[in-house]
């Protein structure tokens, strides 16, 4: 996977793949479709295989021009798929190890990574909190994909990049930004990266976190109309 964030990319080079799920979250027009298309597109220069699913009604072809205009050279390597249904998604998911194997067995180049964008907004749209037997088995589902997810990381070293939405709750009297997911998305993300916004109008503030090492870094970038730079 190659980010589009330089501080990134210093530190995974070392890494042969990522070794879990990679969560990229934060508020709505902080840039986390564009960061995931610009990662999506930097892999695909590199020769690597992505899947890229995208879940919300406008497919943002604009956006993809616009962060690399030479995109067709690309398409070869990037299947785009959009689904605005939950259970779609959940059925995509699961049907990736199908696709893995029919890769594996034809002239097709090997699938390498896999972007959701993003995991849980189908999600969210589903939730009812009058209906607590429908939430629980949204719950599970979300676990399931993840669990998924997970399984293709570890057997076919595939690297999972997903987006994830913003969900507030009270803590100690605070209201504090969480990612959406709750402890489904705490128990399987294995690296976090919330972007943010600050008080100049196109720049962004990244903390990154490694949580099997339970280590933070900070580092701010700008967002131009190309993408992260």
């Amino acid at each position: 996977m190659k980010f589009p964030i330089l501080e990134l990319n210093k530190y995974f080079n070392s890494l042969d793949t990522l070794q879990g799920i990679f969560s990229v979250f934060g508020d709505f027009g902080v840039g986390k479709t564009t960061f995931a298309l610009q990662t999506a597109m930097n892999s695909a220069k590199l020769g690597k295989f992505t899947i890229y699913v995208y879940t919300k009604p406008k497919f943002p072809s604009e956006k993809i021009i616009l962060i690399n205009k030479d995109y067709n050279d690309i398409l070869d390597n990037i299947l785009f798929i959009q689904t605005t249904n939950f259970n779609e998604l959940n059925r995509i998911i699961f049907n990736f190890e199908f696709l893995i194997l029919n890769y594996l067995n034809s002239n097709k180049p090997k699938l390498e990574l896999i972007i959701l964008d993003s995991i849980t907004n189908l999600y969210r749209l589903e939730l009812n909190k009058d209906k607590k037997e429908k939430n629980y088995n949204l719950n599970y589902q979300l676990n399931q994909m993840l669990a998924n997810l997970t399984y293709l990381n570890e057997i076919y070293g595939i690297e999972i990049l997903v987006i994830n939405e913003i969900s507030r709750k009270a803590l100690d009297d605070q209201i504090i930004a969480v990612q959406s997911g709750g402890s489904v998305m705490k128990f399987w993300v294995n690296y976090n990266l919330k972007i943010t916004k600050t008080k100049k109008l196109n720049e962004r503030k990244f903390y990154f976190t490694s949580i099997s090492e339970n280590h933070t870094i900070e580092f701010i970038s700008n967002l131009r109309e190309k993408g992260f730079e």
